[in-house]
């Protein structure tokens, strides 16, 4: 659990440092921001659809995997849209 909980953090980190790439320009800005956010749209719709194909045993009585996983990839990427959507509205 340890290896893939830092994975995670890896993951989310590297991601919050690619949003906060500086544009020199402000229609740069708003393009990355865009980017940033539909990629991180992207990521969740992807996860869901492979988690989606998993099996699960009959004796299972939690929450749907799909959900778990899309949740999971939603909040690792939280901070870098949230980044963009606050440097979007800062340029427009």
């Amino acid at each position: 659990m340890s290896g893939s909980l830092t994975v995670l953090v890896v993951v989310a980190v590297v991601w919050l440092l690619i949003s906060l790439i500086p544009m020199r320009s402000i229609p740069a800005g708003r393009a990355w921001g865009v980017i940033i956010l539909g990629v991180s749209a992207l990521f969740v719709l992807v996860a869901g659809l492979f988690a989606s194909q998993v099996e699960v045993s009959d004796s299972y009585q939690g929450e749907s995997p799909t959900l778990l996983v899309m949740l999971v990839v939603a909040i690792a990427l939280a901070p870098g849209a949230i980044v963009a959507l606050v440097r979007r509205g800062k340029s427009g």
